[in-house]
């Protein structure tokens, strides 16, 4: 029982980190594809009003 508490803590952390990356990735390629000017006229507004 002791031996297979650490095993699953590593599983599930390492298993967290995955689904945040993959979670990441999948924000990065839906923005690129929808609207990918507007997150950059955006960008240049707030530079604007800075």
């Amino acid at each position: 029982m002791p031996q297979m508490a650490p095993i699953n803590w590593t599983l599930i952390y390492i298993y967290i980190i995955m689904l945040y990356l993959i979670l990441l990735i999948l924000n990065f390629y839906l923005l690129s594809y929808t609207k990918p000017w507007s997150s950059y006229k955006s960008r240049k507004k707030k530079h604007f009003w800075k």
